[in-house]
């Protein structure tokens, strides 16, 4: 921090329990990978960036959101590494970054050369509402962070009232495909598990344990899911997989129950609290009786205007959720047309 920036400064507690001294007023802030990103955007806080990951410069709702943001400076990548000169050279307030070992470690790098750093693990819904509370706190948007927050919870029980009444065995089974490849999932403690869970399912994965887990075709044929869920940096390779004739006898593939994470803006399979839509999307596609009186479409752009001023359809976002293969693709249904259904 310059010396013509010295200023009053606070405390807080960042998800590695790290002491971190920021300024009472953050106006220069970093991020260093997406979840980060869409925090702060999703808190109207665009205006405080002065670089951010590589990734989101380049991502279409950052974009649709605050175009600005293109011409800003990358910083690098979670799978790249960030570079610590650039970031210096913005001379930020604040950097964010994920809890990662790596980042943790360049977290103290940045400290140590006088450049305030904290660390986030929005991993689950409750550290997702943590994060949100401990960044709103640090960019000076307290009651924001309430505003999101609220959002989210009204969304999340939406879904809850729906199929918190399905038997045991009305619940499907079903395999996330992550954004490593098609045979990666996230066991139990990984917020896609959680996810599958809200939207009333069981995951495949659930026995699992720790971070991304590959397994084998084998594995897969075991588990016999009824509805596949692929992350949408794995929807090519998903594709090869499903063709295989191996995999034809799976219930899933057997009955066309086979989807791709929305949306064309920015994915809801990711740490943020737009992983709410995820959940509401998800439970609509395993159990669309029970989502007849919702309009998909209307709560989405409903969200998005809560928390962007803007709708999902006016940013030009689609769903782009259907995996095309050789049969032919999943009708759309009319809670997914706007104006169809709203509920309440």
């Amino acid at each position: 921090m310059t010396a013509s920036r010295v200023r009053a400064e606070r405390i807080i507690t960042d998800a590695a329990g790290r002491k971190v001294k920021i300024p009472d007023n953050v106006s220069r802030l970093v991020t260093t990978f997406k979840p980060a990103t869409l925090m702060v955007l999703c808190l109207k806080g665009a205006d405080a960036f002065v670089g951010l990951d590589n990734s989101s410069r380049h991502d279409p709702l950052v974009l649709a959101v605050a175009p600005e943001m293109a011409d800003l400076p990358g910083v690098g990548s979670k799978s790249s590494g960030i570079n610590l000169e650039t970031v210096l050279s913005l001379d930020p307030d604040l950097v964010i970054l994920s809890y990662q070992k790596t980042d943790v470690q360049m977290a103290d790098r940045l400290q140590n050369s006088g450049c305030p750093a904290v660390v986030i693990a929005p991993e689950t819904f409750a550290s997702i509402k943590q994060t949100l509370i401990m960044v709103a706190s640090a960019i000076g948007k307290p009651r924001r962070a309430d505003a999101v927050i609220q959002a989210m919870e009204r969304v999340l029980a939406r879904v809850g009232k729906r199929v918190q009444n399905l038997d045991p065995e009305e619940r499907k089974t079903v395999y996330y495909a992550g954004p490593s490849g098609f045979l990666s999932t996230s066991p139990s403690g990984m917020l896609q598990d959680r996810m599958i869970h809200l939207a009333g399912g069981i995951n495949a994965a659930h026995a699992l344990h720790g971070h991304f887990k590959q397994i084998s075709p084998e594995q897969l044929m075991i588990w016999a899911p009824e509805s596949i869920v692929i992350s949408p940096m794995s929807r090519l390779q998903a594709k090869t997989f499903i063709n295989r004739r191996q995999f034809s006898l799976l219930p899933a593939v057997r009955e066309n129950e086979i989807h791709v994470f929305p949306s064309s803006l920015s994915p809801w399979d990711f740490p943020s609290p737009l992983s709410v839509l995820g959940v509401l999307w998800l439970g609509n596609r395993l159990y669309a009786e029970q989502f007849e009186d919702i309009c998909l479409i209307h709560e989405i752009n409903d969200f998005h205007e809560t928390l962007f001023d803007q709708s999902f359809t006016k940013m030009g976002g689609h769903l782009n959720d259907k995996m095309k293969r050789k049969d032919p693709a999943h009708p759309v249904r009319n809670q997914d047309v706007p104006g169809r259904n709203p509920g309440s």
